[in-house]
């Protein structure tokens, strides 16, 4: 099941990378960072470590949250 878009609740805004992000998990569902990074190649040549990065603050704002999957977090 994909998860659920943000609530108003949510007060900060989203940057443009960020936007991206969430909504390759609204269509996909859960996905590693690996999996977003993918995703996002054919626009965007990011390293793993920036997506990291954008998921972490991502998390921050309340958008995501992440299990832990093996060595792997799944947001």
């Amino acid at each position: 099941m994909p998860p659920k878009q943000p609530t108003k609740s949510l007060s900060r805004s989203l940057s443009n990378l960020e936007h991206q992000l969430m909504e390759i998990l609204w269509k996909t569902g859960p996905a590693t960072a690996e999996q977003i990074r993918v995703s996002l190649a054919p626009r965007h040549a990011l390293k793993d470590s920036t997506i990291r990065t954008v998921l972490r603050r991502l998390q921050e704002k309340g958008y995501v949250h992440h299990k832990i999957e093996g060595r792997a977090f799944v947001y």
